[in-house]
């Protein structure tokens, strides 16, 4: 993944995961992004209904948060400004939405990205 093209495939790659075989109207992938990695929740809509049971953990849930990492970086590049989320929105038809979140959270300490220390 070099670019954010490739970036985009990816979280929509992953949505596509999600979804399995079930039908939906359009499906979503929120990204928190903290220093070195992020984390990805999942979820689709079906004439109104909300489902957020993944059928199996998307296999493409790590490359998803390379994709936010990268995506972050590029904003970063571009406008000077860093983003802590996106939500990445999904429809049938292939085209997407992106929306993302300016605001570091509260409660983020740099130390929230080591695991296992």
């Amino acid at each position: 993944m070099n670019t954010v093209e490739d970036a985009y495939n990816e979280l929509a790659r992953g949505i596509i995961d999600f979804i399995g075989g079930r039908s939906w109207d359009k499906a979503f992938c929120s990204c928190q992004i903290y220093h070195r990695m992020a984390s990805t929740v999942y979820w689709l809509e079906s004439f109104g209904n909300v489902d957020k049971k993944a059928l199996a953990w998307p296999n493409s849930c790590i490359d998803s948060g390379k994709a936010a990492i990268l995506i972050r970086d590029d904003v970063l590049q571009k406008n000077g400004q860093r983003i802590w989320g996106l939500i990445f929105t999904l429809y049938p038809d292939g085209k997407f939405n992106i929306e993302y979140d300016y605001s570091k959270p509260e409660d983020y300490e740099e130390t929230d990205d080591i695991v296992g220390e």
